[in-house]
Parts: structure tokens; C-alpha cells; sequence
């Protein structure tokens, strides 16, 4: 399974992924494997992908071999990917309705540029919604696993927060579902999508410096609440 995180903030979309997927039953027994890449460049934007790894990664290798790599804006991204998707999972498998088609879902993240200023959008592509866009608002987009991150988004996010912080977010609400649900997990990976420069991909230097972070400020959570049951 996968969590993928595109949120929006002041000057910059954030995407986000694990980088774990299972083989097996989720319900039992599965094995695990912690080398999945699950967000690329389309373009100017940032596409994700959860679900059936395998079928997304067909998908994708189809996507990314023609001139849709090409994009300059989130409109005509996300018009030649749907249309596209629709194509190829049609041709695949045939008069199966999308109902039963495999199960992949596309966020795909940019800037729609009118008249006044660069727009951040963000949309959801099921395919058994025989990927018809679903646009987003302001809230964090989650797919994949989402429970924990629902949760912690609720508590945290502002649609004013800044990039710097956004970041920071990103990574902690996929660490803390990773500590929770053994779907998710291995390396996390991130870029930022900016109107100026597009989709640039975080170092691993970047990610680790955002870890370490977070797990101070995990570990000064945990003190305030241990120093509180000393003095009781």
C-alpha cells in the first residue's frame, strides 16, 4: 500500500510518499518491498501514484514514453492524463466495466496560470472512476492509506502554512501512519512544485534533515507529557 500527501501552502505544492509496497492478502501475511517509486515529474507537474503497483507502473511507463511529459500547465495535465488513462486501461481491459478495473489512483499536482496569479490545483484520478478528474480544495489530498494523516491534518494544517512547514508536515504525517500501519513505509521521499521552477525533487539530505526535526520534536512531546505524570 502507499500513503501519498499533495498539500497546498504559501508559494509551493508539497508531494510526498512511502516508498513500501506489499505482495499478499493485506488482511494476513504479506511481503514487503521498500524500493517503490511513487512520485514523478509530468511536466511542470507532480503526478503520485497509489494502489496496484504493478498496473500503475504500466500506466505510468505509457504515460511518461509520449509528449504528455511535455505539460506547461495543471489543465492540460490533467486533461491528456485522464483521457489517456481511460485509453489504455479500455484497451486492457476491454468490456470489464472501470467498477472492476485494478484499482489506481493518480494525484496529480500543479499551477493553472491565468490573468492575475498562478493557481495552486490539485486532483484525484480513480481509475475505477474511469479516471474522470476529481478536483481538490484546500485540505490536505491524501490516497493510499489515509486514516492516520486525516487525523493528524485536521490538527495541523492551515492553508496558510508556509512551504518550509509544509514540508515538515509532509513528512510527519507519513512517518507517524508508517509507525502505525506497516502498509506504509521505507524511505520518504518529496518535492515542491513552484510556479517559477516547476517540480523539483527533495534530496535525501533535505528528507533526513526534515526527519530529524520531527523526531525532536516528537521526543520534547513525549517528555512534557512524562514530566507531568512525575509530579503527579
Amino acid at each position: 500500500m502507499t500513503l501519498i500527501v499533495a498539500m497546498k501552502s504559501k508559494g509551493a505544492i508539497i508531494l510526498g510518499a512511502d516508498s513500501r509496497g506489499t505482495i499478499g492478502d493485506p488482511r494476513g501475511l504479506t511481503a514487503i518491498n521498500d524500493t517503490y517509486q511513487k512520485i514523478f515529474p509530468l511536466g511542470c507537474c507532480g503526478l503520485g501514484v497509489a494502489g496496484a503497483s504493478e498496473m500503475g507502473n504500466v500506466l505510468l511507463d505509457e504515460l511518461l514514453k509520449g509528449a504528455i511529459q511535455q505539460i506547461s500547465n495543471i489543465d492540460d495535465g490533467v486533461r491528456q492524463v485522464g483521457q489517456q488513462s481511460a485509453q489504455y486501461f479500455t484497451q486492457w481491459f476491454g468490456s470489464i466495466p472501470p467498477k472492476e478495473w485494478p484499482g489506481v489512483i493518480l494525484t496529480l499536482a500543479g499551477y493553472r496560470f491565468n490573468q492575475t496569479q498562478p493557481e495552486p490545483m490539485i486532483y484525484l484520478l480513480h481509475s475505477q472512476s474511469n479516471f474522470a478528474p476529481q478536483l481538490w480544495g484546500d485540505y490536505p489530498c491524501l490516497s493510499g492509506v489515509p486514516q492516520y494523516a486525516v487525523y493528524l491534518a485536521h490538527r495541523y494544517y492551515s492553508p496558510s502554512i508556509s512551504a518550509e512547514r509544509a514540508k515538515v508536515l509532509t513528512e510527519y504525517l507519513i512517518a507517524e501512519t508508517a509507525s502505525q500501519d506497516p502498509k506504509v513505509g521505507g524511505q520518504i521521499r518529496m518535492a515542491e512544485i513552484t510556479p517559477q521552477n516547476g517540480y523539483r525533487e527533495l534530496t535525501k539530505q533535505e528528507v533526513g534533515a526534515i526527519r530529524k526535526t520531527n523526531r525532536s520534536l516528537n521526543k520534547a512531546i513525549r517528555q512534557v507529557f512524562l514530566r507531568r505524570l512525575k509530579t503527579r
